[in-house]
């Protein structure tokens, strides 16, 4: 059951982390991690990566997990209390422009599919490059709001799909250009004084018969994309686009038996000079 205190978008968020963990593990796993090393996890959310990135530390390193919102403080503890590695783990409540943390505390940063969702993405690394020591890395996990998802939908469809979703976007957001953010990771972490090392993109593959967090996580990504366009698309295409989300319909997306997604990752590696 939901919990209601946290943010509406988490059933899909926690849904992601469930369906995709052996390929996430595996990112955290790639990861130029070194046991002594102090790590930042900037907004943080329920600490699926946080106990993750502390595993790969030792008993001289730590991680402080930072985030705004207090439901997701208090699922990040939970996490934090089944964890039994030897590194320290520190929850704190802050925003990324008031980090509570002197210049140069870091040697790593991580944000993982937060950044897109803040105000300014340059904005955002300015003030992590602040508290990531000279030489001290940041990384980002991240994709495009509007091409994260491959999907097998009609050619007709797909184009006009995509344009009521930023027709969408452009009229929630003053800057609809960082629903784009993956793909300019690296001329993003340039602007904001980095120096970009290495860009990643990761492919995660599925094909029917999916498993039930998979079905949970795409059939809320369906609904989630109907009820954004709805207002800006076109009647005619909206009445199949509908139809292929709705779980009782016969034409329904999830219900092809070849069916086969691709969800993209970008991971993008930036150090402080």
């Amino acid at each position: 059951m939901a919990d209601p205190a946290l943010p509406e978008y988490d059933n899909q968020l926690s849904a992601f982390h469930r369906a995709f963990e052996p390929e996430l593990r595996a990112v955290i796993g790639r990861l130029p991690l070194e046991p002594n090393m102090r790590v930042l996890d900037l907004a943080c959310g329920d600490g699926f990566y946080t106990t993750r990135i502390a595993e790969r530390l030792g008993r001289g390193g730590s991680v402080v997990a930072v985030d705004v919102d207090p439901a997701y403080l208090e699922a990040a503890r939970e996490q934090t209390r089944r964890y039994t590695g030897d590194a320290s783990i520190e929850l704190v409540a802050a925003s990324f422009d008031g980090l509570p943390f002197d210049d140069a505390t870091f040697d790593f940063i991580w944000c993982a599919q937060s950044l897109y969702s803040l105000p300014d993405p340059v904005l955002v690394l300015e003030h992590l490059k602040r508290v990531v020591r000279p030489g001290g890395l940041i990384a980002v996990l991240e994709n495009d709001t509007l091409h994260q998802v491959f999907l097998p939908w009609p050619v007709d469809l797909e184009l006009p799909l995509r344009a009521a979703e930023l027709e969408a976007l452009s009229r929630e957001e003053t800057n609809p250009s960082k629903f784009y953010v993956g793909r300019r990771l690296p001329s993003v972490f340039a602007t904001a004084g980095l120096e970009p090392l290495a860009m990643t993109t990761i492919a995660i593959d599925r094909q029917a018969p999916l498993r039930d967090v998979e079905h949970e996580l795409l059939q809320s990504y369906l609904e989630a994309v109907v009820e954004r366009v709805t207002p800006h698309h076109a009647p005619r295409l909206l009445s199949t686009l509908k139809q292929l989300a709705d779980r009782t319909s016969p034409q329904r997306l999830l219900a092809q038996p070849h069916l086969t997604m691709t969800w993209l990752n970008v991971l993008a590696v930036a150090r402080r000079r």
